[in-house]
């Protein structure tokens, strides 16, 4: 089972995002700001090379300005995105976030370092590694990375270490607007690990607080799933049929209905004597 989830970072894109720093410009470094008002121009003109020259020449003129860890940032962003140069990506992104942790642009610079070593590369290893690192670095917004490792600790089959992590999450940022879907994951993580004793009153819990969000019907879907594995296959059945014109895939629901019906079909007929 699986479903999309929301406990995401927003999502950041393109140069744009530092638009809002160039109103400083004139109480800079004439030279430095220059530079970085050029090398917005020359990213978004897609020339790279050139901008990353000129973001470098603002991080080289004054290392301890505010610009140079914004120059730093849009390095990272230019090797990562545009010119897929990962290992330079995290180089960029790593000396901003040890120099500059204070900058609004660290946070997300460690995250994207995160990103690069479990989807780029592929270690789920590494990335838990640098999602703990930002859990210490930046505590305040330590759920959105613990929901992560949650993700990396799933795929490694580490189901104990990855509900540590949900539940770290309810505990410590009990005010999110997304504990549905940690609560989802929680049941779901049970259900992955053959559980389903677990999975059903996690699922059962999800249902009972949360009614109407949209994780519900996945959640019901997961009880009738877990009815199955036990052998309680009119129940299933029951609850699957309910879910017809609610459940987000039909299809997969339909399968389901045939393939329960099959198999209480199949127990109705006479075992076969044995030559």
């Amino acid at each position: 089972m699986s479903r999309k989830a929301s406990g995401q970072w927003p999502v950041v894109r393109g140069h744009g995002i530092v638009i809002l720093c160039l109103f400083l410009l004139s109480a800079c470094d004439k030279s430095g700001g220059e530079a970085y008002k050029k090398g917005e121009e020359l990213w978004a003109a897609e020339r790279y090379s050139d901008a990353l020259t000129q973001y470098e020449k603002v991080v080289s003129k004054n290392p301890e300005g505010h610009l140079a860890t914004d120059a730093l940032y849009q390095i990272g962003n230019i090797y990562y995105l545009n010119l897929r140069d990962y290992q330079k990506a995290i180089d960029s992104y790593r000396k901003l976030v040890e120099t500059s942790p204070g900058s609004p642009f660290s946070p997300d610079a460690q995250r994207r370092i995160a990103e690069i070593y479990r989807e780029k590369f592929g270690d789920l290893k590494g990335a838990l590694s640098e999602y703990q690192r930002f859990v210490k670095v930046f505590p305040k917004e330590a759920d959105r990375a613990r929901y992560r490792m949650a993700e990396c600790y799933i795929l490694l089959k580490e189901f104990d270490k990855a509900r540590e992590q949900y539940e770290n999450i309810l505990k410590e940022s009990p005010d999110i607007d997304y504990e549905d879907d940690v609560l989802y994951q929680i049941a779901n993580s049970y259900y992955l690990e053959g559980k389903t004793g677990e999975a059903k009153k996690g699922f059962e819990e999800l249902v009972g607080k949360f009614p109407e969000t949209r994780f519900t019907a996945d959640a019901r879907f997961g009880i009738a799933l877990a009815c199955e594995e036990e052998g309680n296959l009119q129940e299933a059945l029951t609850r699957l049929t309910q879910l017809k014109g609610i459940y987000h895939d039909q299809k997969v629901l339909d399968l389901r209905i045939r393939g329960i019906q099959d198999r209480m079909e199949e127990k109705k007929k006479p075992a076969r004597r044995k030559r």
